[in-house]
């Protein structure tokens, strides 16, 4: 892999999946509505950013893949699309009655080869330069993010409850729009569209800054339960493998997020 010795390639990719449930939110992709509530009119707005506190933006979510599916399970790219300096801005008319997801898409981020070389340790981000003679490789990954969230105008509907077949995503098992304190809420996080075993899922309330996320592990099955007090959340997962072959890196680290709201059971 890449140049690298088998052992070396087999610690590398051991020493990046220990690191898996020791991330922070620092820099965590978002996509959120402008409100969560039904919609109904017809436009529906979002914000798309890289944040520590949800939904506070602090970078924009730049070179995105921004896809809509419309509660007949169509993909169409959003109507209008404005970058800013701390978020991307869309709007998207929403034709029909139900359910649509919105997702920034699977973006390429940096990549970084770390290293020590005589006691020292250096950081290179370019993947076309390698280690140099003598180096011990301890990190070679690049980042991949995605952001999903859902809207319903009017009545809810499931026909876009699904994700694409590529890529580490979080797949809601009941509609995200009609989520209520205290009910279970089950979802599954999917690598290339198989269940991930074991994968933890960190939820981080919003509004409040840099607080402690709670934890929730998946099933064998990649599948999760959750039950929540009223609020708007940040669902969050993250997992580190071997990148398909013809990658100029040896590890992909992947991030995904799900946006959604509990509203209050009365």
């Amino acid at each position: 892999m890449f140049g690298l010795p088998r052992k070396t390639r087999i610690m590398l990719l051991a020493s990046l999946a220990a690191l898996n449930a020791s991330q922070s939110s620092a820099h965590t992709p978002y996509i959120a509505p402008t409100s969560f509530e039904p919609v109904m009119g017809k436009m529906a707005s979002f914000d798309a950013s890289f944040a520590e506190a949800f939904f506070i933006p602090e970078a924009a979510f730049s070179k995105g893949n921004f896809m809509v599916t419309t509660p007949k399970g169509d993909r169409v790219k959003p109507d209008t699309l404005t970058e800013l300096k701390t978020r991307v801005v869309l709007e998207h008319e929403l034709n029909e009655e139900g359910t649509y997801r919105i997702t920034t898409g699977a973006r390429r981020g940096a990549t970084f080869l770390i290293y020590d070389l005589d006691g020292e340790e250096k950081r290179v981000m370019n993947p076309k330069e390698p280690a140099p003679e003598g180096a011990k490789v301890k990190f070679h990954f690049q980042s991949i993010t995605r952001a999903d969230t859902y809207v319903s105008r009017k009545a809810p509907s499931n026909g876009a409850l699904k994700v694409e077949a590529k890529g580490l995503q979080i797949l809601p098992l009941h509609n995200p729009t009609e989520l209520f304190a205290d009910e279970v809420f089950s979802l599954k996080v999917l690598l290339d569209n198989k269940g991930l075993p074991n994968q933890e899922i960190l939820v981080y309330r919003a509004d409040q800054e840099k607080s402690k996320p709670m934890s929730f592990a998946g099933n064998q099955d990649g599948i999760a339960s959750l039950t929540l007090p009223a609020g708007k959340y940040l669902l969050r997962a993250r997992y580190r493998g071997p990148a398909p072959d013809g990658s100029e890196v040896p590890t992909f680290s992947h991030t995904t997020t799900l946006s959604v709201q509990v509203f209050d059971n009365i």
